[in-house]
């Protein structure tokens, strides 16, 4: 009998094998073997009860358990259960230290459909005789179980394309994830089970065998990765985390190459099998569900303008190609000669498909699937499923791009942005530049800086494209300008002319505006779902609107609109307020402010701030919270603000506030604003309501100099739950320019994102006497983008200064023990 130490000493042997060269062995057959022979051994000198059979079921049915997956196990009577019988396989096993999971059943439980016992059916369906009656057994399998199933195939089949659709939706509907899991995303290994019991409940094939719908090789690197990640984990863990991808790649002997680091090399290799996976479970279930509105093409493609002329045709009657014609489509692929490539008459076809955005992604998507796309454009199907591990973009570089046009085809009606897409002369041309905005990623390149060989590369396509000059123009400025709006709408301070003026000046014309600001919004929405908040979609508003005016107003024309406009803004605000308020009090007031601030500040909210500064008079310090949708604004007045910026940041760190941007000014009477938009991610707030009041209370304790905020933060920067996560490390960036802005310097900041960093970068200013006049801050994932503009003493900093500061800076966010 096989003792614990003796099964410890198996599988060690087999995890030292493994990790030895993880490419030549099938650790989960072999630990499947090696059970069967654990249980085979209780029943070696005993006779199994009459009408009985056990069964191996789940992953131990299909003859593949993991290092740490539950053993599951099926005991069927057909008659009375018998708890001898389950006594003698479970206490052994039990005493091994196995994870069992078992169930027990006997015929009369297979009389009656049941719904919500769909895990168990399909668990059953993947049965393995293990011991008892074979008579008994055959009976469960040919007659009760594919019976039932037969009886009620619709329900089941049902019940199965629900199962997946939840299964999806849990993970965004894509196998892109950053982290993937490999046994329940979409392209990991429950697809293949799953399409194993489409595919055996179809054929009802009276207990078929275990075949798999899916290439073995494929298989194969998903259950490697996986018992990867089991036995270094030590419990059954199928995340693949971005520590196991450096440890799994190096362990596979995947190398840094120009199209990537060896992780991101181990992760397109993944991409690339599990949308296999994720293809071959999509036919299965348009074997159930059906493929509504699809054409066939009887051609045998020998022209290979005829594929796209296929799908074009498709396109345009809004239907999709069958199966059949995908599969013509992609055999003849594989035999074609380059003659798509870049090609004028190919090009201009799909160019043609995009002036009607009715289903476009779709198309595209669908061309791309079956390799079309990439023969076409050989430049995009270099980003075939190229992964930027950056903790922030959750799509491979090619499926971003796709989405990004899918957003433009998306716009409702009723979107501001439709406006200006509606405007555009050639509106194809914005999708053609969505497609190819990133194709510079196909190649390793500085971090930030993919934007020049996209635009060489585009060049060269339009080129063999014979695309018109002016219209190749507005394609090329747009790929080479693609990221300029959201840096500024993130990290400039553009309340000030010369921004927009300078980003006017760049622009040049109104229908290149709409066309960046167009493909700006696409862009960010298609890195992940919460990049595009209501907040920053505003933001690029106000940037389009701003250079609009910029571009068709004169400068004369411009400043005296400007003051029109104040004169009726301040009216607007004097109707707010209590009669016979003086507007000379509100242009007092507004008096050195920010015209952005004039402008995107409701009049509403302008006139509260106008009461509480008039509270100043009796209190040397005003607070004021308010909710704007998603985002909390925070003004704090004072006639005196020593550290200020720095308190109220720390204030909000300690209670898990998101600071998204920040804005300190005075008026030319002394008044100084904090003016602080943040998110609460938790929700704290809103569960919490009461804790508004204490969190305005601690805030006037620490800026009182009433608690000592240091004490405070320290528990939580020492505590386990707020410790910097394992993972990819971003190296600390700090840049300083005088030249961008008359009046302050500007300083920016790249680093690992963690909690308290905005306090610690703020109380470092403060210590050097120093004013931050705007802080605009972003987190790309674990990276935090954080730009500040600096005064001291109302002028800018000294080269000196900026050194001292930097230094500073760079030790107090370096990681602890460094």
């Amino acid at each position: 009998m096989t003792t614990r130490s003796e099964l410890k000493t198996y599988l060690d042997d087999l995890k030292a094998r493994f990790l030895k060269n993880p490419n030549v062995m099938g650790v989960e057959t072999a630990i499947s073997a090696r059970i069967d022979d654990v249980i085979w051994e209780f029943w070696a000198d005993r006779e199994p009860p009459k009408s009985f059979a056990l069964f191996a079921i789940g992953g131990y049915g299909r003859g593949t358990i993991h290092p740490e997956s539950d053993i599951d196990l099926l005991f069927f009577f057909k008659d009375a259960i018998d708890e001898e019988a389950i006594k003698t396989v479970l206490h052994p096993l039990w005493d091994l230290q196995f994870k069992i999971g078992h169930q027990i059943r006997n015929a009369g439980d297979f009389r009656k459909f049941d719904e919500t016992h769909m895990e168990s059916y399909t668990a059953f369906l993947d049965c393995r005789f293990l011991i008892g009656d074979r008579a008994t057994a055959g009976e469960f399998e040919r007659e009760l179980l594919h019976g039932m199933i037969r009886k009620n195939r619709q329900k089941f089949l049902k019940g199965l394309v629900d199962m997946k659709a939840v299964r999806y939706k849990q993970f965004g509907d894509t196998i892109f994830q950053l982290e993937p899991d490999l046994k329940e995303a979409p392209g990991g290994l429950r697809d293949v089970h799953w399409s194993g019991w489409v595919r055996k409940s179809l054929e009802s094939n009276e207990g078929s065998s275990n075949g798999n719908p899916v290439v073995p090789d494929i298989l194969e690197f998903h259950h490697r990765i996986r018992n990867y990640l089991h036995f270094n984990a030590g419990r059954n863990f199928n995340v693949l985390s971005f520590e196991f991808q450096e440890q799994i790649a190096d362990k596979l002997a995947y190398k840094d190459s120009e199209h990537g680091e060896a992780a991101e090399n181990l992760m397109r290799d993944y991409f690339l099998r599990a949308a296999e996976i994720a293809r071959a479970a999509s036919l299965w279930e348009e074997a159930i569900v059906g493929r509504p509105n699809t054409i066939t093409v009887n051609s045998d493609f020998s022209d290979p303008f005829d594929m796209v002329s296929a799908f074009a045709e498709a396109h345009k009657r809004n239907a999709r190609l069958d199966a059949a014609t995908l599969v013509a489509i992609r055999r003849k692929l594989a035999e074609s000669n380059g003659a798509l490539s870049n090609n004028p008459r190919a090009g201009g076809i799909v160019l043609e498909m995009m002036k009607d955005r009715k289903g476009i992604y779709d198309a595209l998507l669908a061309m791309h699937e079956v390799g079309l796309l990439g023969r076409i454009f050989p430049d995009f199907e270099e980003i075939r499923c190229r992964v930027i591990r950056d903790f922030f973009h959750k799509y491979t570089v090619d499926e971003h791009s796709l989405i990004a046009i899918r957003n433009i085809e998306q716009l409702p009606s009723s979107h501001h942005f439709t406006v200006l897409l509606n405007e555009l002369e050639n509106p194809e041309l914005l999708l053609l530049s969505l497609l190819f905005h990133d194709i510079g990623k196909a190649h390793r390149h500085d971090e930030g800086n993919h934007v020049h060989p996209s635009t060489e590369g585009v060049k060269v396509i339009l080129d063999k494209l014979e695309m018109p000059r002016e219209q190749a123009e507005k394609v090329i400025f747009v790929v080479q300008a693609h990221l300029e709006m959201s840096k500024i709408i993130l990290r400039r301070d553009f309340s000030d002319p010369q921004v927009i003026q300078q980003f006017a000046d760049m622009v040049g014309s109104a229908e290149n505006l709409r066309m960046l600001c167009l493909v700006t919004y696409a862009d960010m929405k298609a890195v992940n779902n919460e990049v595009v908040t209501p907040w920053k979609e505003d933001l690029l508003w106000q940037l389009y609107v701003e250079t609009y005016n910029r571009l068709t107003l004169g400068l004369a024309d411009d400043q005296y609109t400007q003051q029109q406009e104040l004169e009726t803004d301040i009216e607007a605000i004097t109707k707010l307020l209590p009669r016979g308020t003086p507007s000379q009090q509100i242009r007092d007031f507004l008096d050195g402010f920010p015209r952005q601030y004039l402008r995107a500040t409701p009049k509403k909210q302008i006139a509260e701030h106008f009461l509480l500064s008039r509270k100043l008079a009796d209190e040397p310090m005003v607070m004021h919270l308010a909710r704007n949708g998603t985002v909390y604004d925070l003004l704090v007045m004072t006639a005196d603000r020593p550290g200020l910026f720095s308190k109220i940041t720390g204030v909000l760190s300690y209670y898990g506030m998101n600071i998204v941007r920040a804005q300190a000014f005075s008026n030319r009477h002394g008044t100084i604003f904090d003016l602080i938009s943040f998110e609460d991610p938790d929700r704290f707030f809103e569960k919490n309501p009461s804790e508004i009041s204490q969190f305005s209370k601690l805030l006037n304790e620490v800026i009182g100099g009433g608690v000592e905020l240091g004490a405070l933060l320290d528990r939580k920067f020492k505590s386990v739950v707020f410790r910097q996560k394992k993972g990819l490390t971003v190296q600390t960036g700090i840049h300083f320019d005088d030249e961008f802005s008359k009046r302050c310097t500007i300083m920016e900041i790249v680093a690992q994102d963690g909690f308290g960093l905005l306090y610690r970068v703020a109380s470092v200013i403060a210590s050097h006497g120093c004013n931050i006049e705007v802080a605009l801050v972003t987190t790309e994932g674990h990276r935090a983008l954080d730009v500040f503009y600096i005064t001291r003493q109302g002028d800018k900093l000294s080269s000196e200064l900026e050194q001292e500061i930097g230094r500073d800076l760079n030790s107090a966010l370096a990681p602890a023990g460094v």
